[in-house]
């Protein structure tokens, strides 16, 4: 049993296939990912290109031979400009910030 997880982590088809049996079973991204984690790890994927599959599954998309690096790269807080995180927060009380 141990040899499972392993297995599994050394193939994206097998990763995938795990997703979408949890879309299959129409449970919440959070609950499906954890479930996945357990069974294979946590290191077998990060929340996000989990998600990002479920979605995609959900969606009707069920090409694993999806190219992600032609999709543009998602952008984060930080990536922000600065004067406007500033213009943002301007009107927070300090807690809020």
């Amino acid at each position: 049993m141990e040899r499972i997880p392993e297995f599994l982590k050394n193939n994206d088809h097998y990763l995938k296939s795990c997703i979408l049996y949890e879309v299959a079973l129409k449970k919440p991204i959070p609950d499906s990912y954890q479930t996945f984690c357990d069974a294979v790890g946590k290191d077998a994927m990060e929340y996000w290109d989990f998600e990002f599959w479920y979605k995609r599954f959900c969606q009707g998309e069920l090409d694993f031979d999806y190219d992600r690096s032609r999709d543009p790269v998602p952008k984060v807080l930080m990536d922000m400009p600065v004067n406007l995180m500033e213009k943002i927060t301007e009107n927070l009380d300090t807690v809020e910030r």
